[in-house]
């Protein structure tokens, strides 16, 4: 049985219930017969300041009769400013801090570029294999220092890209060569993403039959788009067209989207947003930066056409089959894409055809054999 940690920025815990997609991969990886151990460091400091839930520095997680051990050091950060590197050193210390008091594992696993950064110090003392998943909207490439992208660029055996895009990013950065790199997207679990009669949670949600609902997941903020979809509605501003916002305000922002015909606003347990979107009939996400939305990937497995952005990092998951490709920023090109698909039944169907169809390869068991291949090598 292969023993690999996996470096990543968080874990679905009580209470926060973000980074499903690292559970996603840490669960698949031990359904293959994989030992997992998971290394996230938290912030004391946003507990302190902002307030912000802790998780358990360790708990474990059972999936098929084996144990997952999350492992949640705490930590002190400030940002990634002029006192980022605070952020750095801490989260790095206490990384390799947990790391050294583990059973040496097979091999590493690390979750964006920073994370790998962070993970130096532990694999190139223990001579370890090291893969890195990259799928970050912008590389942080200031807060990687020249010495640290040679040693990556030498030492990572693989480079998993969730997007053509990524992979450019991590090549034109120096983290990376193109012979180590390999484009897999995103993938979402079907046991908790399908397709589903909605008409149940309609009901509940108190929306008509004939009303036209689109459906949003993510941050409520200015990169995930949530308020130029808002604005959007606004301006279409019919009673029948109603909203599911599926999220939450970023920590230090309160601002919500406030559209007239809302008929849900809020967080919901990752388990549970199949309901919400199989509810809706279109999902809507002009996001500006991302490396490959897993909220576009779940949509389109619960068979929602798609309005997203004409950028790159849609373009290996979206294309005309399934969707429509918008500028973000324009609000009035979102608002024309939802009336062309409210008054369009056909165009709407033949979208929601194509995005199940999309997601059959989409799949979270296929995205891990994958990468089980690459870790056999």
């Amino acid at each position: 049985m292969t023993n690999i940690f996996i470096i990543a920025d968080g874990y679905p815990s009580p209470g926060l219930p973000y980074s499903a997609f690292i559970a996603n991969i840490a669960r698949e990886m031990t359904r293959q017969g994989m030992a997992v151990s998971v290394i996230a460091p938290q912030s004391l400091t946003k507990h302190w300041w902002r307030h912000v839930p802790l998780a358990p520095r360790h708990f474990t997680e059972e999936v098929e009769g084996r144990a997952i051990h999350i492992y949640r050091p705490y930590s002190l950060t400030a940002g990634d400013g002029k006192l980022g590197f605070i952020t750095r050193w801490c989260n790095r210390f206490v990384t390799t801090l947990v790391a050294r008091r583990l059973t040496t594992p097979d091999m590493v696993y690390a979750h964006f570029w920073l994370n790998a950064a962070m993970a130096i110090p532990f694999i190139s003392r223990a001579h370890l294999p090291f893969i890195v998943a990259t799928g970050e909207d912008i590389i942080p490439i200031g807060q990687i220092k020249d010495k640290e992208k040679s040693w990556l660029k030498e030492h990572v055996q693989h480079v998993v890209c969730v997007s053509t895009k990524n992979k450019q990013e991590s090549i034109a950065c120096g983290l990376a060569k193109d012979e180590k790199c390999v484009v897999l997207p995103n993938a979402y679990n079907p046991q908790v993403f399908y397709y589903e009669d909605g008409s149940a949670m309609r009901e509940q949600l108190g929306i008509a039959k004939d009303d036209f609902v689109i459906a949003f997941c993510g941050r409520f903020n200015n990169r995930k788009g949530v308020f130029r979809v808002d604005d959007a509605l606004k301006q279409l501003n019919g009673p029948h067209i109603k909203a599911i916002y599926v999220g939450s305000p970023m920590d230090n922002c309160k601002d919500e989207p406030d559209y007239k015909y809302i008929a849900f606003k809020g967080q919901l347990p990752h388990s549970e947003i199949v309901h919400y979107l199989n509810a809706a009939d279109v999902f809507v996400l002009p996001s500006m930066a991302e490396g490959c939305p897993n909220s576009v990937i779940e949509a389109m497995a619960c068979g929602l056409p798609i309005i997203s952005s004409d950028l790159p990092f849609n373009y290996d998951i979206l294309d005309d089959t399934n969707s429509l490709l918008v500028d973000p920023t324009n609000v009035d090109a979102i608002a024309n894409a939802i009336l062309q698909l409210k008054n369009d039944k056909d165009l709407c169907a033949r979208l929601s055809q194509g995005a199940l169809l999309k997601a059959q390869s989409l799949r979270i068991e296929e995205r891990t054999k994958h990468i089980l291949q690459i870790i056999e090598q």
